[in-house]
């Protein structure tokens, strides 16, 4: 954007007062850039007249009889707030400074580690312009280069036979115990259909083929076993757990993963996307692996020209070889080398192991239910089309609107650039005003249903009868898990038509399932970091939480909260570990603003430790530019240094939910793998099949009932030491819904 010179004069043209009354003026104005609200109904051309006609503030208020009636009533009201203003808004001159203007003068400085903070932060184009044209610019440095890569080579070795292939698979897991990178080929998805080959990559840039041919030989395969077993040589990989899955389905287990790149990005940088292979080697490695015969990034490879399957395998392999090294002193350099070892690492097993197992659904049943989704579909949009009085298409929101809005003239709630909105929040601020709002609102739900499992989960079902759901560690910045293909993790969990699609998950015959979750695990994460004596008295006493809280935000006794006063002080609490604020909450309980502030500061009187923690840890968040659990897992949060108001709010809601839901993400992870480490550990043939939130559902043969859920308890409760206990609960079920209700 175009800068202009401001002198005196140009000032008093612009705002219509002087430099040195400016204050004053922006004062009465407001200053929206701050979030310093002024007086209602007094713009610049009203604020300029005050001042000039009574020289400041004083003056104004001391002739504020003088003023029309609601400009009077206005400025009375709001003197406060524009004495504040005025103190608030002009630069201080004064600070001590114990340094020269020659010390200040602009060092040297890299451009690509400036090119990557600007991408990492989402500037654009025209801000680096901005910036390059400030200090003098730099040739060739434009934000969308790429820095200088090397190109990588790669010798792709074909092993002839099976012979062959032993005897070097042998020497890898006898010769070193340096690490070596494997890649697969695959017939289709990823981890989800049949290896075509195994690239391995032990000297630098040669990868050695093994096809599926030789992978179905005995010796190979025994040769595998030991490389990639306890104990074997470690392992490097992309993506590491996809290639797990695909090996288990050929009965090798990998027991040695030592560093998996994709994962190790994402602990390192939390905000990236995708982590793909080919843009963290050009970043961390220096090196451009793609292949020279590969179609550019932006194009299908729809003749089939490309790199063949051994060759891009091997490629994999080799730029995974050459990443390691740096990507490993990044995890180093940040403190997350335990996280990795303890946490992440053994975790990509376990995830692999519950891919490959799935669990079992009904095919018939969900048929059925898929149906009948569809015909209270139909039968919805035909009343909701009577009611209408005329035929429309329900889902077309341009149609939608018409009818709402201009037929039946109902009153819209929020304007988008294409018109009145028709969302869900806007249709339940319409609800009781007329019988077609509960009607589109169900309809609304049924078809989400309908649409998103109604015909989806049966086309899921593998031909071992069961769902092989994926989950995904690099996704939520937050170290949560999820979920897709298709996404559990979204199934209602409350309402009668989420319960009939749990119905569908049924154990193996003779096994049954054991369900355990955490008991408001995010709720007992904040009264350990707030370290608040209320709330960690409560957790330790066994007390109704809910109920103690509401106690003390309404100042009665426990036995007489009220049910709605229960519920509200529940939606506080959950609330606040997502960083919600007076605005989300007046929303959530649909009660007006000033009442939700109001509840807000009754909850921080009451437990006042945890107010203290939330602005600490925004404190800190902003001194550091990220927050950190208690496991190490760190949040990058550059909204806090943004000049734009709205942003460094919700940058300080992310960072008061990171540090929250990062724990409890942390806590649940581990939980995992002990568990998981239990039951081989024991040899229990109980399965663990399915990750949701906070819950994991176990497939438990009769005889091992009571073992699996000692063992499940402890893995849980013991997870991390608190200061309140790890609650548990444990259900059992002949299907997820009898378990979990």
């Amino acid at each position: 954007a175009d800068l202009a010179d401001y002198d005196e004069a140009g000032i008093k043209e612009r705002t219509g007062v002087t430099p040195d009354k400016y204050p004053q003026y922006a004062a009465l104005r407001g200053d929206p850039s701050d979030n310093l609200p002024g007086v209602p109904g007094v713009g610049e051309k009203t604020a300029a007249k005050l001042i000039n006609t009574y020289g400041d503030l004083d003056g104004v208020f001391a002739h504020v009889d003088e003023a029309t009636p609601k400009l009077r009533e206005n400025l009375i009201a709001h003197e406060a707030q524009v004495r504040s203003n005025a103190l608030a808004i002009p630069l201080v001159r004064d600070v001590p400074i114990d340094i020269d203007v020659d010390d200040l003068k602009m060092g040297g400085w890299d451009v690509q580690e400036l090119r990557d903070l600007y991408k990492f932060l989402e500037f654009s184009g025209a801000v680096w312009d901005r910036f390059m044209e400030a200090v003098g610019g730099v040739e060739g440095a434009s934000i969308e280069a790429t820095p200088e890569t090397e190109a990588l080579e790669v010798e792709i070795r074909h092993l002839d036979s099976a012979g062959e292939a032993a005897t070097l698979i042998n020497e890898l897991g006898a010769a070193s115990d340096e690490p070596i990178a494997m890649a697969a080929g695959w017939d289709g998805v990823e981890g989800r259909s049949a290896i075509l080959g195994l690239a391995i990559v032990a000297e630098v840039d040669v990868a050695y083929w093994v096809s599926a041919e030789l992978l179905s030989d005995a010796a190979v395969r025994q040769a595998l076993g030991h490389l990639l077993g306890q104990g074997g040589r470690p392992l490097r990989s992309h993506r590491a757990k996809e290639l797990m899955r695909g090996l288990q389905g050929i009965d090798l287990d990998v027991r040695c993963l030592d560093l998996d790149t994709a994962v190790a990005a994402y602990l390192v940088d939390p905000a990236d996307t995708q982590y793909l292979l080919d843009e963290l080697a050009a970043r961390y490695a220096g090196i451009d692996s793609r292949s020279p015969d590969a179609a550019p990034s932006d194009q299908l490879d729809f003749d089939g020209t490309g790199p063949g399957t051994a060759e891009a395998a091997g490629r994999e392999a080799a730029a995974v070889a050459r990443l390691s090294e740096p990507l490993s002193a990044a995890l180093d350099a940040r403190g997350l080398r335990k996280l990795w070892d303890e946490i992440e690492r053994p975790l990509v097993r376990v995830l692999a192991r519950m891919e490959a197992v799935g669990i079992r659904a009904d095919s018939q049943y969900l048929t059925g239910l898929a149906k009948s989704l569809t015909d209270e579909v139909r039968e919805l949009e035909a009343e909701i089309q009577e009611i209408a009085g005329e035929p429309f298409k329900v889902n077309s929101t341009p149609q939608l609107r018409h009818i709402l809005f201009e037929k039946l003239a109902l009153q819209p709630q929020k304007k988008t650039k294409t018109g009145f909105s028709t969302d869900a929040a806007s249709l339940e601020k319409l609800a009781g005003q007329h019988p077609i709002i509960e009607k589109l609102l169900r309809y609304r739900e049924v078809e989400k249903l309908r649409s998103t499992y109604g015909e989806s989960l049966v086309a899921e079902i593998a031909d071992d009868g069961r769902i092989h759901a994926t989950f995904h560690q690099t996704v939520a910045r937050t170290g949560r898990l999820s979920s897709d293909q298709p996404n559990l993790h979204n199934i209602p969990i409350r309402s009668e038509e989420g319960r009939q699609f749990r119905r569908a998950f049924i154990p193996a015959d003779g096994h049954t399932f054991l369900v355990a979750d955490y008991n408001q695990i995010e709720l007992r994460v904040i009264a350990h970091l707030s370290q608040d004596p209320g709330l960690v008295s409560a957790f330790t006493s066994g007390e109704d939480i809910h109920s103690t809280t509401a106690a003390r935000i309404y100042g009665v006794e426990p036995d007489a909260i009220t049910l709605a006063q229960r519920s509200k002080a529940k939606m506080v609490s959950y609330g606040l570990a997502y960083g919600m604020e007076s605005f989300g909450l007046a929303a959530r309980l649909g009660i007006p603003v000033d009442e939700a502030s109001e509840i807000l500061k009754a909850y921080f009187v009451a437990f006042p430790n945890v107010k203290a923690y939330m602005e600490a840890t925004v404190d800190e968040a902003r001194s550091r530019g990220y927050t950190e659990t208690l496991f190490g897992r760190r949040r990058q949060i550059p909204e806090l240094s943004s000049p734009n108001f709205r942003i460094r709010q919700a940058g300080e809601r992310q960072a008061m939910n990171a540090g929250i839901q990062g724990l409890a993400a942390d806590i649940f992870k581990v939980a995992l793998v002990r568990l998981d480490q239990s039951m081989e550990d024991e040899g229990l043939a109980t399965r663990l099949i399915l990750q949701v939130h906070d819950e994991v559902i176990l497939e438990v043969p009769p005889d091992e009932k009571d073992r699996a859920a000692e063992l499940t308890l402890d893995a849980m409760r013991g997870a991390a030491d608190l200061s309140v206990p790890l609650e548990v609960n444990v259900s059992w079920g002949e299907s997820w819904a009898d378990a979990k209700g």
